[in-house]
């Protein structure tokens, strides 16, 4: 018997244990506001989200064996604290890459809309990993002019710091780090303020990546933010100056979370020794729910299909919320726009087949080419 604890918020993870667990468990759920040492007593399994922090005084004494994020990030594990307990532990990295590829191409949909970016002007990516190889993908498939930056990768396609920063856009996916050859902590800071001036940026990796200075100072600068320096409690003066301001929601979609369920399950089956071996389930891909017409104008209007993205994530609907609060609201207002907001689908977990029935003359190869195994 497995004793399992996991963050109420983590989606269908009963269902995925059943799937990958071929022993005996029982899981019980905890709320990651209130949790402490004393609720995981005799707990084997210990299953978080991004908002728990995971250190010594979280298990201590408790017997938990091995830990499991659900999510991309580990900056809310201890994880020298955890080896040197012989804690295991586990993280799903990728699970959400979608879900924040999905946001950033909203992202640059709006500011197309708003003639404040072209799509003859370049886009510089800042990270090559889980998320940055699969966007600079999409994006060649979007026929962007498009360039990618990563010490730690050496590749034909990727290009140094410096040269990435001439980009008209750049958008940032590193995690992150604060030891080591490269450390991302202040990595564009004010000493980039006259090479960032006039430009764009879009973060979606972490609020201490992006100085604050920077972003304030630099002439001209649009930003584009879902993460911020001390949440729940960001900025405000920040948030304002932002272009579009979300609640750390970029890696929040359905199939995201779901994706977060099924590694740390198969993880924990792993680490137990007790794994199903049974072939993984195909599911069917929903055809597109909305007017698909609106995706086939906005390929014509903006060389950009802008409704494929906006019609599950509302940016600027959910900007204008986070802005609307006021300093004595922030955080209180900033949990829950983030743990309320509405679920939504990454838009390649749809079926596209029917688009060239509608327009012939559209080239329906880019569409083959956003999909995760060209299924569209």
């Amino acid at each position: 018997m497995i004793n399992i604890a996991a963050d109420f918020q983590i989606p269908e993870i009963k269902s995925r244990l059943d799937d990958l667990l071929d022993t005996k468990y029982s899981l019980k759920f905890f709320d990651s506001s209130t949790v402490s040492a004393f609720d995981l007593k005799n707990i084997d399994a210990l299953f978080v989200r991004s908002t728990l922090s995971v250190n010594r005084a979280l298990c201590e004494g408790t017997g938990v064996s091995f830990i499991a994020s659900a999510t991309a990030g580990v900056n809310h594990l201890d994880i020298d604290f955890l080896e040197s307990e012989h804690i295991a532990w586990s993280y799903a990295p990728g699970c959400n890459a979608y879900s924040v590829i999905h946001y950033v191409l909203a992202a640059i949909g709006e500011l197309i809309k708003d003639k404040l970016f072209q799509k003859n002007q370049s886009i510089g990516i800042l990270g090559y990993g889980n998320i940055g190889k699969r966007l600079y993908k999409i994006l060649k498939a979007l026929n962007f002019d498009v360039y990618a930056c990563d010490p730690f990768i050496s590749k034909s396609e990727l290009i140094d710091l410096e040269s990435l920063l001439e980009c008209d856009l750049v958008t940032v996916h590193v995690p992150l780090t604060i030891h080591g050859s490269y450390p991302t902590i202040n990595l564009l800071n004010d000493s980039h303020i006259k090479k960032l001036s006039n430009k764009l940026i879009i973060n979606t990796s972490r609020g201490e990546v992006v100085s604050e200075a920077l972003v304030m100072q630099a002439k001209d600068l649009i930003y584009i933010s879902d993460v911020w320096i001390n949440e729940p409690s960001p900025s405000r003066e920040l948030i304002q100056k932002s272009y579009i301001a979300t609640p750390h929601i970029a890696g929040y979609s359905i199939e995201g979370k779901l994706n977060g369920a099924k590694i740390i399950a198969e993880n924990c089956a792993k680490q137990f020794q007790c794994l199903k071996t049974e072939a993984d389930k195909t599911e069917k891909m929903p055809n597109w729910p909305y007017e698909i017409s609106n995706i086939i104008q906005d390929v014509h209007d903006m060389s950009f299909p802008l409704a494929l993205f906006n019609s599950e994530l509302d940016l600027k609907s959910i900007s204008a919320s986070l802005k609307a609060l006021s300093i004595e609201e922030i955080e209180r207002g900033f949990r829950s726009l983030r743990e309320n907001h509405p679920p939504r689908h990454d838009f390649n977990s749809f079926s596209f087949k029917k688009i060239t029935q509608l327009d012939k003359k559209l080239d329906i190869e880019f569409f083959y080419d956003l999909g995760r195994a060209g299924y569209f």
